[in-house]
């Protein structure tokens, strides 16, 4: 139960979060298919490859392999060769029992060097070979010289048994391995010819050996480059030579591993490179991680790329559900824009077009709404009895000045012309002039019995008597900086009117020192004016003067806020009218 709730709180209300669900997991059934099918091709590839390359290595070493035998035969058939200018003779007269000097004489050091020389040629022919030996049956002499000098003949080893226990017989070079025969110990395979006397071939007269021991280290690494991923087996008739793993088993006819095979015919020599699929598993398998880590951040990508498209709807949802939160608070809120020709463009569209009409109906109550308020209040100011209040008002003046106070009297005369000029019957419009004149009355009255007063400046180059505006608009706007500005709370507080003329235009720009306005209040004020709303919430005051001049000079005229707007910067309004001369 617990499961569901949680479901239905963050999904089951949320369709966009079940379609990405949705989408999500068939992605990841995708992808995991994908994934196994990349394996499995990758497998069967890396498989091929991998086998083609044993093959390259196992076709490589047969070659090479092949050269040694072919050079070790070349080195047999140089032995029934004539010598030269020390020895007379060919190398294999040497090994016959007739030829065999004396062991301390000249001669057997003569023959000693020349053999030696004849080991050492042999060295530098074949690289592959450690060390190249020459056994004479006769005396059980052995001739022996390595690379380097790095072998020697192990003494516990039994050469002569050694070299009898080759097969006499026609068919050779023979082939062996041992691990006995050289110090420092070592597997080594050999390839050892017979030295017969030409003159009278027979297998069971062999009067010495030329053998030819080889550098497994160097054949094996030649094979694998010394990876454990690679086996290399040299066989001979069944028989094993050379094996670069011994301790593990093998069986040719069912092992599962990659294997290929290659036969030197002519030695019966049966090259065997194997590679394991085990490590190919293991090469596999970091690739595979490889694949996995790109599928994985692929779908990860997938689901962003998925979710800022639904963040992307969703907010353009948002958007207009909030839109229609402010149509519902106030359907004089600015249209909403139309981006693209999609379904929700269409339904924005629509919607914009219902506003319109709604706010197209509102502003004919509006007007009407003025028009019967203007009537209201004319109709209270023949209401009232002018003489009776101008003749109360000075006779408390009077009272004033007979009390001594001449300050009150000063401000009931003040209040006495302020009511005289509200009330009496003139044209809408008047001089700047004495729209400031009235203005600093309104303001002194304000300021009774206040210590922190508010003074009012205006800065002009015009001359203010021949330029003329709607009576009573700057008084709402002096309360309204006094009210929002909090301006008594500041020291030396000051309203500025700056009043100057762009071409048909008159500005006057009101400033005060008080509380600037943020942001969020310069932006909230330029929509309350942008906006023909009959019922701000606050700044009515503003609000009713920026309509009476649209009422009175028509659209593009008003009170407007300047479009930058800093934090921290002292607050500016404009008030802008036809500059007109004469009335």
């Amino acid at each position: 139960m617990k499961i569901v709730s949680l479901y239905r709180k963050w999904i089951g209300r949320f369709i966009f979060r079940k379609l990405n669900i949705g989408i999500g997991s068939a992605l990841l059934v995708v992808f995991i298919l994908l994934g196994v099918a990349i394996y499995n091709n990758f497998y069967l590839i890396l498989e091929k490859k991998e086998l083609e390359l044993l093959t390259i290595r196992a076709e490589k070493l047969k070659i090479q392999f092949a050269d040694i035998i072919e050079r070790s035969k070349y080195d047999s058939l140089s032995l029934y060769q004539g010598g030269d200018n020390t020895m007379q003779n060919a190398v294999y007269e040497m090994f016959l029992p007739d030829n065999i000097p004396a062991a301390d004489s000249r001669e057997a050091v003569l023959q000693q060097n020349y053999i030696k020389n004849v080991i050492l040629h042999m060295l530098s022919r074949n690289p592959y070979a450690s060390a190249v030996l020459m056994y004479r049956v006769a005396d059980s002499k052995l001739f022996m010289e390595s690379q380097q000098q790095k072998h020697r003949i192990d003494l516990d080893f039994p050469v002569e048994a050694f070299f009898h226990s080759f097969p006499k017989s026609y068919k050779h070079p023979y082939f062996g391995s041992t691990d006995e025969l050289l110090q420092p110990k070592q597997q080594v395979l050999y390839i050892a010819n017979p030295i017969y006397n030409p003159l009278s071939i027979h297998p069971d007269k062999v009067y010495g050996y030329q053998l030819m021991a080889l550098n497994t280290a160097a054949i094996t690494k030649e094979f694998d480059a010394q990876s454990t991923d690679y086996r290399l087996i040299i066989k001979q008739d069944d028989r094993v030579l050379l094996d670069s793993r011994p301790d593990e088993p093998f069986d040719l006819h069912t092992t599962k591993d990659l294997i290929s095979l290659h036969t030197i015919n002519n030695s019966r020599i049966d090259i065997i490179g194997i590679s394991y699929k085990s490590s190919l598993q293991s090469k596999l398998n970091n690739i595979m991680i490889s694949i996995l880590f790109t599928l994985g951040l692929s779908w990860i990508i997938c689901l962003i790329i998925i979710h800022v498209i639904q963040r992307l709807i969703v907010g353009r949802f948002n958007q207009m559900s909030s839109h229609f939160k402010n149509v519902q608070r106030n359907p004089f809120t600015n249209l909403m824009p139309v981006q693209g020709e999609d379904e929700i463009s269409d339904l924005i569209m629509r919607f914009n077009r219902m506003t319109l009409e709604l706010q197209n109906h509102i502003n004919q109550v509006y007007v009407a709404e003025i028009h019967k308020r203007n009537a209201e209040f004319v109709a209270l100011k023949t209401q009232i009895h002018p003489h009776f209040l101008y003749n109360t008002l000075e006779s408390l003046r009077m009272q004033a000045l007979i009390s001594d106070q001449p300050e009150l009297a000063n401000k009931i005369y003040h209040l006495g012309r302020l009511y005289r000029w509200m009330l009496q019957p003139t044209d809408d419009l008047i001089s700047i002039q004495e729209e400031l004149a009235h203005t600093n009355y309104y303001l002194e009255l304000l300021m009774l019995g206040k210590s922190n007063r508010i003074k009012l400046r205006a800065l002009t180059e015009l001359s203010l008597e021949n330029c003329f505006m709607l009576k009573f608009t700057l008084q709402p706007i002096i309360e309204n900086a006094i009210q929002h500005g909090r301006l008594e709370q500041y020291d030396n507080p000051c309203i500025t009117l700056e009043i100057r003329r762009q071409d048909e235009l008159l500005v006057i720009e009101i400033s005060n020192n008080g509380q600037p306005l943020t942001l969020e209040e310069h932006s909230r004020l330029t929509r309350q004016l942008q906006t023909a709303n009959a019922f701000p919430d606050e700044h009515l005051g503003l609000k009713n003067i920026h309509e009476r001049i649209k009422y009175y000079y028509g659209n593009g005229f008003g009170l407007s806020l300047p479009g930058i707007h800093q934090e921290e910067e002292p607050f500016r309004l404009l008030m802008i009218f036809p500059h007109k001369r004469q009335v």
